[in-house]
C-alpha cells in the first residue's frame, strides 16, 4: 500500500478494492483467460480457461474445482503473465449514485478474495501505470483526444500519490474502484490510446511548491470552477480557486442569488458548454457508465411525497410536507454552502432545518442524489400552499472543483496541449517526473 506523505522514487503498487463487503456480494464469478495459479490457504492449483464461482458463508470462502469443493479463507488468483486475465462478474459501477449498475471488468495481476462482515471481498493488486492506464479510459471514452486522456492520466496519478484521502485504509487497500475514489473497470476499456497516455506520462505529476497536487476532479464544474475549502474539511488549496472555465474570461459573483439565477439560465461561452462540445456529440467521450444527458445546463423535477419520504429517511424527521426550500449562501461557482428547508410536522408547525455544504445538499435533495448542487430551487403547483413538486435547475455535474473533465475535452478538441489544460485547471502548479 501507498505510505502517506511518501513522494516515491520507484513505481508503486497499488491496491485496489473491487468487490467491497457494502456490495453485499455472497457471490462472484470469475473465468480465467489463459493461465493462473490459485491458492486457497495453503493448496496450490494450476489452472487454465476455467469458469469460477466463488461463494461466502460463515465458514469462509469456496469453490468448485473438477468436482471438488475447495474451502478457505484466503483465495487469491495471479496470472501467469500480462496476457492472461480474469473477467470478474458482477461488479458495481456507481456506488450510491443514480447511475449505479453491475457490471464485468476485466482484471490482469494478482486477486485477492477474502471475507469481511460476512460477505466477499475482492482487491486486486497490480503496478501504478497500469492502473492508470485503465483509469483515463473508465473515466472518460478512449475517443477522446491525445491530450485529453494524457491530462487526466497526470490528474489521476497526482490525485492518487497525493494520498490525501485514505479512505479505505482501514479495508488494507488505497483506493476502491468506483466514483468514490477513481473510476477502475481492469483492462475492459482499455486501448493502445490510453495505454501510450500512461506509457508517454510514466511518472508525472502535478505539483505545487514541495508536494503532490491533491489533483481532484469532477464531471463538468458547469462554468466556474469551485475552491477546496468549500467542498472539504481543511483548509484552501491555492491551486482550486473560483475561475471561469474559460480564457480570459472574468468568474462572475455567484453567490449572489440574482446573478446565480442569470448565470443558470444563459449559455456563457466556457469550455464544459455546448460551444466547445456540443451535448448532442458528448456521449461518445464519456465513460461507459455514464447516462446520455445534459451535463452543463440540466432541469428535474421531485414530487411532493417522493421528496418528503426522502428527507424524512434521510434526516430521521417526521415531515408531512416540504413547505420551502430557500439557499441561504452559495460558494464561487454556485455550489450551496447552506440550503434552509422548512417543513409542517403533523399539527401544521412550521420547522427549519439547514443542510451545510455541497454533498451533503446533493444528498438531501434526491434520492439518487442530485447532479450538483448549483441549482435553483423553485416551487411548482402550489395547492393550498403546499408544493406539488419542486423544479431544480443546474450547472455543472459533481462537485467542479480541479479538472473538469468535459471542459478539458473542450479544450482537447480546440487545439489546447496537455500543458495548457493542467495549468488552466491547476493555477500556479508545475509538472515534475517522479521515476
Amino acid at each position: 500500500m501507498l505510505i502517506p506523505d511518501q513522494i516515491p522514487d520507484r513505481e508503486p503498487i497499488l491496491r485496489v478494492g473491487i468487490v467491497l463487503p457494502e456490495d453485499r456480494r455472497s457471490t462472484v464469478n470469475f473465468f480465467i483467460h489463459g493461465k493462473a495459479t490459485i491458492m486457497a490457504d495453503d493448496q496450490y492449483l494450476q489452472v487454465e480457461s476455467l469458469p469460477f464461482g466463488i461463494d461466502a458463508n460463515d465458514e469462509g470462502l469456496s469453490f468448485m474445482y473438477r468436482g471438488v469443493r475447495i474451502r478457505a479463507k484466503y483465495i487469491s488468483v495471479t496470472p501467469e503473465d500480462e496476457h492472461d486475465h480474469a473477467e470478474v462478474w458482477p461488479v458495481v459501477a456507481g456506488r450510491g449514485f443514480h447511475w449505479c449498475k453491475d457490471i464485468t471488468v476485466k482484471l490482469i495481476s494478482k486477486l485477492e478474495f477474502s471475507v469481511s462482515d460476512g460477505f466477499i471481498m475482492l482487491i486486486n493488486e497490480l503496478p501504478l501505470e497500469q492502473y492508470l492506464a485503465s483509469v483515463a479510459t473508465s473515466e472518460m471514452s478512449a475517443a477522446c483526444p491525445e491530450a485529453m486522456i494524457e491530462a487526466q492520466t497526470i490528474v489521476a496519478r497526482s490525485w492518487m500519490l497525493a494520498n490525501v484521502e485514505k479512505k479505505h485504509v482501514n479495508l488494507g487497500f488505497d483506493v476502491c474502484n468506483d466514483d468514490c475514489c477513481q473510476r477502475f473497470q481492469g483492462i475492459t476499456h482499455m486501448t493502445d490510446h490510453s495505454l501510450k497516455a500512461a506509457q508517454k506520462t510514466r511518472g508525472m505529476v502535478l505539483m505545487y511548491e514541495a508536494r503532490i497536487c491533491d489533483a481532484r476532479y469532477s464531471k463538468s464544474c458547469g462554468g466556474v470552477m469551485e475552491k477546496y475549502e468549500n467542498l472539504w474539511e481543511g483548509a484552501g488549496l491555492p491551486y482550486m480557486q473560483n475561475l471561469a472555465d474559460a480564457k480570459n474570461f472574468p468568474a462572475p459573483d455567484l453567490t449572489d442569488e440574482q446573478e446565480f439565477r442569470r448565470w443558470i439560465h444563459a449559455q456563457p461561452e466556457v469550455f464544459c458548454s455546448g460551444h466547445f462540445i456540443p451535448e448532442q456529440d458528448l456521449q461518445q467521450y464519456l465513460g461507459n457508465v455514464d447516462e446520455a444527458g445534459h451535463y452543463f445546463r440540466w432541469q428535474t423535477d421531485i414530487q411532493q411525497e417522493e421528496l418528503t419520504s426522502h428527507i424524512n429517511q434521510k434526516l430521521g424527521l417526521n415531515a408531512i410536507y416540504i413547505h420551502s426550500m430557500q439557499p441561504i449562501s452559495r460558494a464561487g461557482s454556485g455550489r450551496m454552502l447552506e440550503l434552509l428547508i422548512t417543513y409542517a410536522d403533523h399539527s401544521g408547525t412550521l420547522h427549519h432545518i439547514t443542510i451545510y455544504k455541497d454533498y451533503h445538499v446533493r444528498d438531501i435533495l434526491h434520492p439518487s442524489f442530485l447532479y450538483s448542487s448549483a441549482c435553483l430551487i423553485d416551487a411548482i403547483g402550489m395547492e393550498e400552499g403546499i408544493p406539488a413538486s419542486f423544479r431544480y435547475t443546474g450547472g455543472g455535474w459533481g462537485h467542479g472543483a480541479g479538472l473538469c473533465q468535459i471542459g478539458a475535452l473542450g479544450m482537447s478538441l480546440h487545439g489546447y496541449s496537455v500543458e495548457d489544460i493542467l495549468s488552466h485547471y491547476y493555477p500556479g502548479s508545475f509538472l515534475t517526473t517522479l521515476y
